[in-house]
């Protein structure tokens, strides 16, 4: 989820103070549900994406618009260590960037506001528009007129994006170019719509978040792949009800080896772990963590603030997790962070995203 909110540019002296610390340690065992903090966020901060790949973890940002230009932070997994910033080249204003993903040869594409999808080569680092901005075809009263929100790749090498503010998920076909409406609802509609997301690209299942309908209910759904689906083919995973704890705010998402679904909720700045083989929405939420995250001064922990994205680090059996900060008042940029959960579970070996 990213924010309209626009702010001036926050300087890397108001980052935390502290050095990275270093990530779990393999040798001993971690209780259930145990955060720490692992790294902080270069300025401006809003951390968006959140995944681990070939021994590094990959960060983009800023998801606010208008306070900077988009970038990619690449942190060692070993010590949490910042290995390199890649810049996003040829914004024409600082959109910021939200979601990024890898395909099968290490490419990487990052949803950039101001341009489309882009892709980096995997050998040369040479960046390319792989697809424009999303054009503007269901206009809504939100703050914008789309939102490209996440991505994934199915099977086939399908790109899929979400966009919150016109309550639509995109499809570009394999070797990019424009992206088309694959599946449109109004009732997906709402101050966030479709925003996290991921495929089993096993059993050819996408799951997605809705972050509010016209109520802030939040939505869990999963969707069997296919061409033209409509909202009735989807399939309610799980609902967090305004009446019951006010704006939860699915954002991201990720796929276990268990067969559990680890969810962001931005709005309650916890980690929702559902298991959909218990096939009743009410009940099926089997785990709730929350902060705060342990840091170096054991008088200090780090606040979870709208948690956004999660990857598995499946060596740690632990997920990673960006901390947005989006609906801290005033900001607060020591919360721009990277901290990690405990959950004695791996994320499925053949989800990329």
């Amino acid at each position: 989820m990213r924010t309209r909110s626009v702010t001036a540019a926050l300087t890397g002296a108001m980052l935390l103070a502290c050095a990275p610390a270093a990530l779990a340690d393999q040798h001993h065992q971690r209780n259930l549900g145990d955060s720490r903090f692992v790294a902080p966020v270069p300025a401006p901060g809003y951390p968006e994406a959140m995944v681990v790949h070939d021994g590094k973890f990959y960060v983009s940002g800023p998801a606010a618009f208008g306070v900077g230009f988009a970038a990619v932070f690449v942190y060692s997994l070993e010590d949490g260590a910042l290995l390199n910033t890649i810049s996003i080249t040829g914004e024409p204003y600082p959109g910021g960037a939200s979601c990024l993903t890898f395909d099968d040869d290490d490419n990487m594409y990052v949803l950039v506001e101001a341009l489309g999808v882009v892709r980096i080569d995997h050998k040369t680092r040479q960046q390319s528009i792989y697809s424009p901005t999303v054009p503007i075809t269901f206009p809504s009263s939100n703050a914008g007129p789309f939102l490209m929100n996440d991505l994934a790749f199915d099977k086939q090498g399908n790109l899929y994006v979400t966009d919150s503010f016109q309550a639509t998920i995109w499809r570009i076909a394999r070797g990019g170019g424009t992206a088309q409406v694959w599946l449109h609802d109004e009732k997906l509609n709402g101050l966030f719509g479709p925003n996290g997301l991921r495929i089993d690209r096993k059993h050819n299942t996408m799951y997605f978040t809705q972050t509010t309908d016209a109520a802030f209910n939040g939505y869990l759904y999963s969707l069997t792949i296919k061409d033209h689906p409509v909202y009735a083919d989807l399939e309610v995973l799980h609902v967090w009800p305004a009446s019951q704890m006010g704006f939860a705010g699915p954002d991201g998402l990720e796929l276990s080896k268990s067969g559990k679904i680890y969810v962001a909720l931005a709005g309650a700045s916890q980690i929702s772990v559902i298991d959909p083989a218990i096939h009743n929405i009410a009940n099926n939420e089997v785990n709730r963590f929350g902060g705060p995250a342990k840091t170096g001064n054991a008088a200090q922990p780090l606040p979870w603030a709208n948690p956004a994205n999660i990857s598995f680090d499946n060596d740690n059996r632990r997920i990673l997790v960006t901390n947005h900060a989006s609906l801290v008042n005033p900001i607060d940029p020591t919360l721009f962070v990277v901290f990690d959960v405990y959950v004695n579970d791996r994320g499925l070996e053949n989800d990329k995203n």
